[in-house]
């Protein structure tokens, strides 16, 4: 594993014993993932259980089983499949609260401005999975979202396996900082660039209050770019790759924006996003949207 890119292992008891540490920010922000042998808080038997036999919608609009915390809902679900949806929602808000608690006594400069964004499960198994190109989660991608812009803000994603016997399968490659240097041009950043406000359509479209109102030229960017990853072929193939294995009852986090990932097996993950503000970063420098105005020397938010 290469020491560019090593996985920080946090030994965990009790979240009282957590103390907010400087290296974890800069881990997290260089491009490592923070790891935990063991879930970090109290998670019953029975709420994964719970959770392992839900199914998901087989609607296509729907990838994983989303819970909106400021909405206190849960979407993506098969009703057929649940026999109690306000205890699916219950269990939901409830890994919500604890892993966001827990955020809080680990990374608490980045939470205290913190966009707090969506929880989500991930019920299906992963490898074989059949999903159009921009959907596949076992290509190489940096994240953005569709509906919620970031602005230049970073996406930092806490993950639990709850999966009784198998691992979560990771590829990672090299972080942000290396992949935009020699992938960011060929994706457009110039064009973005030169254009900030978009096209004409997007204009029109963002006059009417949409979300094209409020993404910023790094925000069409990253979508691009999101996009531009999985359809490279020679990227797919010839970059370079770092394997992890995530054991049941394991949690890890990372910064999906700065680091390269896809997901080549596993079943009944979760998940829970914070956005957080590139001012709270321990170096600033490492943020994407710094990244990517030193490369083309304009503001993009």
């Amino acid at each position: 594993m290469p020491a560019e890119f090593k996985m920080e292992a946090v030994e965990l008891v009790t979240i009282s014993d957590i103390q907010p540490r400087e290296e974890n920010y800069l881990a997290l922000e260089r491009g490592n993932i923070l790891y935990f042998p063991r879930t970090p808080f109290a998670f019953p038997e029975e709420e994964r259980e719970l959770l392992r036999s839900t199914g998901l919608s087989s609607s296509s609009h729907h990838k994983n089983i989303a819970y909106r915390p400021a909405e206190d809902k849960v979407t993506g679900f098969d009703p057929a499949a649940v026999s109690d949806p306000e205890k699916l929602r219950d269990v939901m808000r409830t890994y919500s609260e604890r892993a966001l608690a827990f955020l809080w006594k680990l990374l608490p400069r980045y939470m205290e401005t913190a966009r707090i964004d969506f929880a989500s499960f991930r019920p299906q198994e992963e490898e074989g999975r059949d999903l159009a190109t921009k959907k596949r989660n076992d290509l190489l991608h940096v994240d953005a979202f569709p509906t919620r812009p970031t602005g230049g803000d970073m996406i930092l994603r806490f993950f639990t396996n709850i999966h009784q016997t198998k691992p979560r399968v990771w590829t990672t490659s090299d972080p942000f900082s290396v992949l935009a240097p020699r992938y960011a041009s060929a994706a457009g950043l110039g064009e973005v660039a030169s254009h900030p406000k978009g096209s004409l359509g997007a204009r029109v479209l963002g006059a009417f209050g949409g979300v094209d109102a409020k993404r910023s030229a790094y925000d069409r960017f990253m979508l691009g770019f999101h996009d531009y990853l999985k359809f490279n072929g020679e990227y797919q193939e010839s970059c370079a790759k770092y394997r992890f294995e995530f054991p049941p009852d394991s949690t890890w986090m990372v910064f999906t924006d700065v680091v390269p990932h896809s997901v080549l097996s596993g079943r009944y993950a979760l998940e829970q996003t914070v956005i957080v503000r590139r001012d709270t970063l321990a170096r600033r420098e490492n943020a994407p949207i710094e990244i990517l105005q030193g490369l083309c020397g304009r503001q993009l938010a």
